[in-house]
Protein backbone atom coordinates (compact mmCIF):
# COMPACT_ATOMS: atom_id res chain seq x y z
CA UNK A 1 0.00 0.00 0.00
CA UNK A 2 1.65 3.31 -1.09
CA UNK A 3 1.48 6.69 0.58
CA UNK A 4 -1.02 7.96 -1.98
CA UNK A 5 -3.33 4.90 -1.73
CA UNK A 6 -6.49 5.54 0.25
CA UNK A 7 -6.76 3.89 3.64
CA UNK A 8 -9.69 1.96 5.09
CA UNK A 9 -11.84 5.04 5.66
CA UNK A 10 -11.05 6.63 2.29
CA UNK A 11 -8.39 9.03 3.66
CA UNK A 12 -4.83 8.76 2.36
CA UNK A 13 -2.72 6.37 4.43
CA UNK A 14 -0.08 8.94 5.32
CA UNK A 15 2.27 8.74 8.32
CA UNK A 16 1.02 12.16 9.51
CA UNK A 17 -2.48 10.86 10.28
CA UNK A 18 -3.33 9.41 13.66
CA UNK A 19 -3.72 5.66 13.66
CA UNK A 20 -4.24 3.08 16.35
CA UNK A 21 -1.30 0.98 17.45
CA UNK A 22 -1.23 -2.62 18.50
CA UNK A 23 -0.27 -3.03 22.15
CA UNK A 24 0.84 -6.35 23.52
CA UNK A 25 0.28 -7.32 27.16
CA UNK A 26 1.95 -10.13 29.01
CA UNK A 27 1.70 -11.57 32.50
CA UNK A 28 4.62 -10.72 34.71
CA UNK A 29 6.18 -13.34 36.97
CA UNK A 30 5.74 -13.01 40.74
CA UNK A 31 9.42 -12.34 41.38
CA UNK A 32 9.62 -9.46 38.90
CA UNK A 33 11.46 -6.42 40.22
CA UNK A 34 11.43 -3.29 38.04
CA UNK A 35 14.77 -1.63 37.40
CA UNK A 36 14.76 1.68 39.22
CA UNK A 37 17.92 3.74 39.24
CA UNK A 38 18.50 5.40 42.55
CA UNK A 39 19.60 8.98 42.44
CA UNK A 40 21.83 9.61 45.42
CA UNK A 41 21.88 13.38 45.54
CA UNK A 42 18.51 14.58 44.30
CA UNK A 43 18.19 17.67 46.45
CA UNK A 44 21.00 19.93 47.50
CA UNK A 45 20.88 21.98 50.62
CA UNK A 46 20.66 25.75 50.60
CA UNK A 47 24.24 25.97 51.86
CA UNK A 48 25.58 23.81 49.01
CA UNK A 49 23.63 25.83 46.47
CA UNK A 50 24.98 29.08 47.93
CA UNK A 51 28.56 27.73 47.86
CA UNK A 52 28.16 26.58 44.23
CA UNK A 53 26.79 29.97 43.14
CA UNK A 54 29.58 31.80 44.97
CA UNK A 55 32.19 29.61 43.26
CA UNK A 56 30.60 30.30 39.87
CA UNK A 57 30.52 34.05 40.59
CA UNK A 58 34.22 34.06 41.57
CA UNK A 59 35.16 32.16 38.41
CA UNK A 60 33.26 34.65 36.24
CA UNK A 61 34.82 37.60 38.08
CA UNK A 62 38.31 36.18 37.53
CA UNK A 63 37.62 35.61 33.83
CA UNK A 64 36.39 39.19 33.31
CA UNK A 65 39.38 40.60 35.23
CA UNK A 66 41.75 38.76 32.89
CA UNK A 67 39.77 39.97 29.86
CA UNK A 68 39.87 43.61 31.03
CA UNK A 69 43.61 43.35 31.64
CA UNK A 70 44.32 42.04 28.12
CA UNK A 71 42.04 44.62 26.47
CA UNK A 72 43.76 47.38 28.45
CA UNK A 73 47.19 46.21 27.27
CA UNK A 74 46.03 46.14 23.66
CA UNK A 75 44.53 49.63 23.90
CA UNK A 76 47.66 51.10 25.51
CA UNK A 77 49.92 49.56 22.83
CA UNK A 78 47.63 50.79 20.03
CA UNK A 79 47.55 54.28 21.54
CA UNK A 80 51.36 54.38 21.73
CA UNK A 81 51.68 53.27 18.11
CA UNK A 82 49.16 55.90 17.00
CA UNK A 83 50.96 58.68 18.88
CA UNK A 84 54.36 57.59 17.51
CA UNK A 85 52.96 57.56 13.98
CA UNK A 86 51.39 60.99 14.37
CA UNK A 87 54.61 62.42 15.81
CA UNK A 88 56.71 61.07 12.94
CA UNK A 89 54.16 62.34 10.42
CA UNK A 90 54.12 65.84 11.94
CA UNK A 91 57.92 65.87 12.05
CA UNK A 92 58.06 64.97 8.35
CA UNK A 93 55.42 67.55 7.42
CA UNK A 94 56.99 70.33 9.50
CA UNK A 95 60.47 69.86 8.05
CA UNK A 96 61.46 71.76 4.91
CA UNK A 97 61.41 69.71 1.65
CA UNK A 98 65.22 69.78 1.32
CA UNK A 99 65.61 68.18 4.77
CA UNK A 100 63.20 65.39 3.82
CA UNK A 101 65.23 64.62 0.67
CA UNK A 102 68.43 64.55 2.72
CA UNK A 103 66.84 62.25 5.29
CA UNK A 104 65.64 59.85 2.59
CA UNK A 105 69.06 59.64 0.92
CA UNK A 106 70.62 59.11 4.35
CA UNK A 107 68.38 56.12 5.00
CA UNK A 108 68.90 54.51 1.56
CA UNK A 109 72.39 55.42 0.41
CA UNK A 110 72.18 53.21 -2.72
CA UNK A 111 69.24 55.03 -4.16
CA UNK A 112 66.65 52.60 -2.80
CA UNK A 113 68.02 49.39 -4.32
CA UNK A 114 67.71 46.29 -2.19
CA UNK A 115 71.13 44.85 -3.21
CA UNK A 116 73.63 44.65 -0.39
Amino acid sequence: MGASDPGEDGAPADSRHKTSKEVYFCVLPDKYEPLIEEVEEVEETAEERKRRKEKKREKKKKKYKKYRKNVGKALRFSWRCLIAGLQSMTAACAAPPSAVATALTGVWPHGGSSKA
